[in-house]
């Protein structure tokens, strides 16, 4: 998944920073800075539990 799905699944579900960093463990001021788009690196850890609990939103949301 890119950073512009990414950003684009979390903008489009309206999923604020504070559930990812509560369901991921991703700390907040990374989750701010990368949806915020002040970096466009993650640390490939971090990725894959974002990436995954956005996919599972999109399930719960049918899409």
């Amino acid at each position: 998944m890119t950073n512009q799905e990414m950003r684009r699944i979390k903008e489009q579900l309206g999923i604020i920073d504070f559930k990812i960093n509560y369901k991921t463990g991703v700390h907040y001021g990374i989750i701010e800075d990368f949806f915020k788009g002040k970096t466009e690196d993650l640390d490939p850890k971090d990725r894959v539990k974002i990436e995954k609990m956005l996919e599972a939103e999109l399930k719960k949301a049918g899409k």
